[in-house]
């Protein structure tokens, strides 16, 4: 058999249900060799950054890889910015690419990365990868590919590539497809140690305000019923970041909500008042800690931190620790809950943060049920979150479009939510939404902008060719909004680049995306009325087949930042920047 052959049968022994990707003449071995596999479904996007951001959240709804199969030059260079949202975003994919054949490495010939090196794609994913390997001897297939898949689910997630030269795809070679499985180890969890749990439990014992900070590694884990397991055993409330929004459900009464710069505010508050941080799977990004300002969300001089994370490196990297712990989520959580006593909590703490929950709710249902036209956005993002069918899925892709629905959305069920707001590539959201679609069929909606949408708008085709019913609720305000209005904070005025306007007529331009969805053999709806939406949407649902709702959205509404934060980029080297982990400028 061919090496081409022999990745075919290696996808099928290591239970592959589907694969994305795009045709080109380097990996013309490795789909003949995929063509006797029909039951193996292979899923063509329009752009392969398209389909690395469908693995991406394929793997987010099922734990289940997706390969991807990228042709060499371009074609594997459009992968990377989604490569880097995965590896940015702890997302295990599997990129296998093809390669020129190795007779002409080195002679510069077409699409050859030549110029450090004999075809040098290794080089350029090495940066964002967990590991990157050219396939030079055809015997040694299996053993890469099981190694590389070992790497990408092991300890903390993340992205590998793989490059076999077309000439290696055609090598004959012969034996058994040893299943990755063979080479793997079980699944087991990295545990913290039992005297360290204890530790924790007299923490919390000794606390007056504690609470539980969940991270996007909770999700990773699968750990959000031992969080709420836990969270009901010992009364503490939970915040979350933004990727574990809904991680514990929104409507459940220890939840305080998403704590962040774009945050609930009852949250912000609860992380500046609390004595006792147990932050499990948080990274403690900018977005999380508002830039890392002092007291802008945490109040680290009055709070003790137990940092808990399955990668050492993230302990500490922004804060100070009294408890650095390297461990599972899921595990972490459920052994402190055995460990831990049952208790009332602190009652009057309790009574604090519900009542700040409470405020925060009164204050934006005006907002969200806002009967202005064009849409408010707080109005749009409130009834998405309302339309979605219980088992359903809100995919959100980047910009003001993230901070709407961080404040606005209510997430009621785990795994109800999923973003990517660490690299933060715009279109992530609007072409990944049909990896979860492909994996099982469950509806999903992603809330996109304008600027994004345009980015990815031929993902409508991809969708109707493989009948992917996925909803696309596009914020329509003719501009990039949150660069026009962080440029009119900054600068008092704004470049042309944040306005989409016809230069002939000066008019506001975008494309007619009714029209286009149509085009592309899709459905779709502009609403301008906020009482249309509801309807629109359960109409897109129920239809079981790709939708566009174009919503013209109110201009005049600022980005949302939680109240007293804003981006506050620190704009003079000479000036030290208000943080924790920094010296000061002498000249300060």
């Amino acid at each position: 058999m061919r090496v081409a052959d022999a990745v075919a049968k290696w996808f099928e022994v290591a239970g592959f249900r589907h694969y994305f990707g795009y045709a080109g003449g380097a990996v013309w071995p490795l789909m003949d060799g995929l063509t006797p596999f029909p039951h193996i479904d292979g899923i063509q996007a329009k752009h392969e950054s398209h389909a690395v951001h469908m693995a991406d959240t394929y793997w987010r709804a099922t734990g289940e890889i997706a390969p991807v199969i990228l042709s060499k030059g371009p074609g594997l260079l459009n992968a990377v910015g989604g490569c880097a949202s995965a590896m940015h975003e702890s997302v295990p994919a599997l990129l296998i690419a093809g390669g020129g054949t190795t007779h002409f490495l080195g002679k510069g010939g077409m699409q050859e990365m030549y110029y450090r090196g004999h075809e040098d794609a290794v080089s350029v994913f090495r940066p964002i990868t967990k590991g990157a390997w050219m396939v030079v001897r055809p015997d040694s297939i299996i053993e890469v590919l099981n190694f590389a898949l070992k790497t990408a689910i092991s300890g903390r997630p993340g992205p590998v590539f793989v490059e076999i030269p077309f000439d290696i795809q055609l090598a004959e070679v012969e034996g058994e497809i040893e299943a990755p499985r063979a080479r793997s180890p079980q699944a087991s969890r990295a545990r913290v140690g039992r005297e360290d749990i204890a530790k924790v439990a007299e923490l919390i014992r000794g606390a007056e305000r504690p609470l539980i900070l969940a991270g996007g590694g909770v999700v990773k884990a699968g750990g959000e019923a031992a969080l709420k397991a836990l969270a009901e055993k010992i009364n503490v409330p939970v915040v979350t970041t933004l990727p574990a929004k809904g991680a514990l459900s929104e409507e459940h009464p220890l939840s305080i909500g998403t704590v962040g710069r774009s945050g609930f505010v009852s949250a912000a508050r609860a992380a500046r008042e609390t004595d006792l941080l147990i932050a499990v799977g948080a990274r403690f990004s900018d977005n999380n800690t508002a830039n890392w300002r002092k007291g802008s969300i945490y109040d680290m001089e009055k709070t003790s931190l137990v940092h808990v994370d399955l990668d050492y490196s993230e302990i500490g990297r922004n804060f100070a620790v009294d408890l650095g712990l390297v461990g599972d989520a899921r595990i972490f959580f459920e052994d402190l809950a055995r460990e831990a006593a049952a208790s009332e909590g602190k009652a009057e703490w309790l009574k604090t943060v519900r009542g700040y929950r409470a405020e925060w709710e009164a204050e934006i249902l005006p907002l969200q049920t806002a009967a202005t036209s064009p849409v408010h956005p707080a109005r749009l993002m409130h009834e998405v979150a309302k339309a979605l069918p219980e088992d359903g899925r809100v995919i959100v892709d980047i910009g003001d479009v993230t901070q709407y629905a961080e404040a606005y959305m209510k997430i009621r069920a785990p795994g109800g939510w999923q973003i990517s707001p660490g690299m933060a590539e715009m279109g992530w959201g609007a072409s990944g939404v049909l990896g979860p679609v492909a994996a099982d069929g469950r509806p999903a909606v992603c809330v996109v902008g304008d600027g994004s949408f345009n980015m990815v708008a031929q993902i409508l085709a991809t969708a109707v060719e493989y009948n992917l019913p996925a909803v696309w609720v596009i914020l329509n305000n003719f501009e990039l909004g949150i660069e026009r209005k962080g440029m009119e904070r900054g600068y008092n005025r704004t470049h042309p680049w944040c306005h989409f306007v016809r230069k002939d007529t000066g008019e506001p331009y975008n494309p007619d995306f009714v029209k286009l969805a149509e085009a592309y053999g899709a459905h779709g709806v502009q609403v301008s009325n906020p009482e249309d939406l509801a309807p629109a949407l359960e109409k897109a649902f129920a239809s079981k087949r790709p939708w566009v709702i174009d919503v013209l959205v109110d201009r005049s509404v600022p980005s949302y930042f939680t109240k007293g934060i804003d981006r506050a980029y620190p704009d003079k080297w000479s000036k030290s920047y208000p943080a924790y982990n920094l010296l000061r400028n002498a000249e300060n």
